[in-house]
């Protein structure tokens, strides 16, 4: 295994940390239309009860609340993992 495996293997584990970070923003700019959904959505299960349109209205808002709470954490994992790696990448270059 030559020297330049390891830092082309760091770079590539980058890029890659780097376009997932760019999906869970992604991802959180569209969720943020979950409540817009909940309120047009919720009052159309009044025309079988309040109860639906209860259960509609929580339905959208847990989903919600588990979306970002999931992507905060990722994005989270991820930005801690970007700065190790790009650590490990500087070391490795100097120690080359």
């Amino acid at each position: 295994m030559s020297a330049s495996d390891p830092t082309a293997h760091h770079e590539a584990w980058l890029l890659q940390i780097q376009q997932q970070l760019a999906v869970y923003a992604k991802l959180r700019r569209q969720v943020r239309y979950f409540p817009l959904f909940a309120a047009l959505t919720a009052p159309l299960g009044l025309v079988a009860s309040p109860i639906v349109a209860l259960v509609i209205f929580l339905a959208w808002m847990s989903i919600w609340a588990t979306t970002l709470y999931i992507t905060w954490m990722r994005t989270w994992q991820y930005s801690l993992e970007l700065a190790d790696m790009r650590a490990d990448l500087r070391r490795a270059r100097r120690a080359e």
